[in-house]
């Protein structure tokens, strides 16, 4: 699927902009300090809670049903990205699809992202039109490890062409977490 420039920005600035929360930022040490695992969902509400509030006023919705193509997947019938995200003034029924991934461990986080990114290929057409299908990943931060390194690697390995421009890895500030966006 076509990853466009402008909806990288779009989804960049709004995972810029929520990560800057003060209440997140608390919320994410003690996650850390108390060894707290599956936070996944507790995540989402608050993105969803971001995006109900945010000044962009984007259209979004829940783990919304694509059917998989049959000819391509015959055990499994639905795809439901975390997010589908409609930025105001797009073409109605175009949205962006965001799917989530948590993990102590980057080399864990990118892995669970891209068995989600091979899952799109399978997707039948549906009424709803998306432009772009994006995973994030947030992992605790490793200094030894190189986070573009281990992204290229792991998507080689799976067939997949990283791409830079349409890619974000940051530290999630006053945390010892990071999120990777591909």
């Amino acid at each position: 699927m076509k990853k466009p420039q402008s909806d990288f920005e779009y989804i960049s600035e709004l995972l810029e902009d929520f990560f800057k929360q003060r209440e997140l930022r608390k919320s994410f040490r003690i996650i850390f300090d108390r060894e707290i695992t599956g936070w996944e969902i507790w995540f989402q509400i608050e993105f969803a809670r971001f995006l109900a509030d945010h000044s962009s006023e984007p259209e979004w919705g829940r783990e919304y049903s694509f059917q998989f193509d049959y000819r391509r997947e015959s055990t499994r019938s639905f795809l439901k990205p975390d997010f589908i995200i409609r930025k105001k003034g797009w073409a109605k029924d175009r949205y962006v699809a965001l799917e989530i991934k948590q993990h102590a461990k980057l080399g864990n986080c990118v892995s669970n992202m891209i068995g989600d990114l091979s899952k799109v290929a399978k997707m039948r057409k549906s009424e709803i039109d998306l432009r772009s299908y994006w995973a994030l990943g947030i992992f605790q931060t490793d200094l030894d490890l190189d986070v573009e390194t281990v992204v290229t690697t792991k998507l080689q390995e799976s067939g997949l062409e990283y791409h830079p421009s349409v890619s974000s890895m940051n530290k999630i500030s006053r945390t010892p977490y990071s999120y990777v966006l591909f």
